[in-house]
C-alpha cells in the first residue's frame, strides 16, 4: 500500500513555525535560556525541512545534512548549557539583565 502524504501542508506549517521562532528569537535577545531554546527550535525545523526535501526529491544528501545539523544542534545545546551553569555559579542568579 502506497502512503500518499500532502507535503505542501507540512512544508507550509514548518515554514510558518520557522518564521515564528525566528521572530521570538529576535524579540527575546536579553534572556539567555530562551535564546538557546529558540535557536534549537530553528535548527530542528531546518532538519525537518531537509528530511521533507529528501522525501520529495529522493536524494540521499538531505539525510546527510540533517545528521550534520543534528550534531550542530546537540553541540549548541551542550555549550549553551555549560555557559549557563558557569554564569549561575559566578553570579548566583539566572537573570541576564
Amino acid at each position: 500500500m502506497l502512503l500518499i502524504i500532502n507535503f505542501s501542508f507540512i512544508f507550509s506549517f514548518l515554514i510558518l513555525f520557522f518564521i515564528i521562532s525566528l521572530f521570538f528569537l529576535l524579540l527575546s535577545l536579553n534572556h539567555f535560556i530562551i535564546v538557546l531554546i529558540f535557536l534549537d527550535l530553528l535548527l530542528l525545523v531546518n532538519i525537518l525541512l531537509l528530511i521533507i526535501y529528501t522525501q520529495i526529491t529522493t536524494e540521499v544528501i538531505g539525510y546527510n545534512y540533517a545528521l550534520l545539523l543534528l550534531g550542530v544542534a546537540a553541540s549548541d545545546t551542550a555549550v549553551g548549557l555549560g555557559l549557563f551553569i558557569l554564569y549561575y555559579k559566578t553570579q548566583g542568579v539566572v537573570s541576564i539583565n
